[in-house]
């Protein structure tokens, strides 16, 4: 059943942050683990004490070795996260080259991390485009104007050129760069951890196979 998210339960119960003494797991009950991702994310951004709710550490290998850093969150869809960046960047360059991917969030006030596995792509341009065109000109411009990752001969040198750039075109309909746009990571497995006391946390790890959710908990 494409695009119909169902599960093969493994375990029984669990105490998960629905609420206290709730069941998330049970033989014959249904975990939505996108449902669920996107319940806590609803609760992060309702957290005072969280800035950037959105804020992920995504991975990349390239040449055998790790690199990780932090983008924005700009959607959650049924099967895949969605950010933007340069495609010429570091991140970009290595995603090309091994899609394999992983992203993590951490939201310590809330004693929550979630990780993700998958493959990455890029986003479709009418989609990019659409996404591009809602940002504030002065970030459209950046994003032009900046070759990320590339090095510079100073910080002023780049905004010098910044403002010339915005200078000359202050009055245009930007156009999206042909190597900027959106990347999709495509969620093969989920892991949900929870803090508890004692350092007795809870985690559950979520695998997606032949578009069935297998659900097993893991020791802390």
């Amino acid at each position: 059943m494409a695009g119909k998210e169902e599960v093969k339960m493994q375990a029984t119960t669990a105490d998960f942050g629905l609420g206290t003494g709730a069941m998330f797991f049970g033989l014959g009950k249904v975990f939505e683990p996108i449902k669920f991702f996107k319940k806590w994310f609803k609760d992060a951004e309702n957290s005072d004490g969280i800035i950037e709710p959105n804020a992920m550490t995504i991975s990349t290998v390239e040449d055998n070795m790790p690199s990780s850093r932090v983008v924005l969150l700009k959607e959650i869809k049924d099967r895949s996260l969605v950010f933007f960046t340069n495609y010429d960047s570091n991140k970009g360059r290595a995603i090309s080259n091994n899609p394999n991917l992983c992203a993590s969030f951490y939201w310590p006030s809330l004693e929550r991390q979630v990780i993700f596995k998958g493959t990455a792509k890029k986003s479709d341009e009418n989609y990019s485009d659409l996404y591009f065109r809602s940002r504030p000109f002065n970030s459209q411009a950046a994003a032009i104007v900046s070759n990320q990752s590339q090095i510079i001969e100073s910080h002023e040198e780049l905004l010098d050129r910044y403002n010339k750039f915005l200078n000359e075109n202050k009055e245009s309909n930007l156009k999206r760069p042909d190597n900027w746009g959106g990347i999709e990571l495509s969620i093969k497995e989920i892991e949900f951890w929870q803090g508890r006391q004692n350092r007795l946390h809870n985690r559950i790890i979520c695998y997606l196979t032949d578009d069935l959710w297998d659900i097993q908990i893991l020791s802390p």
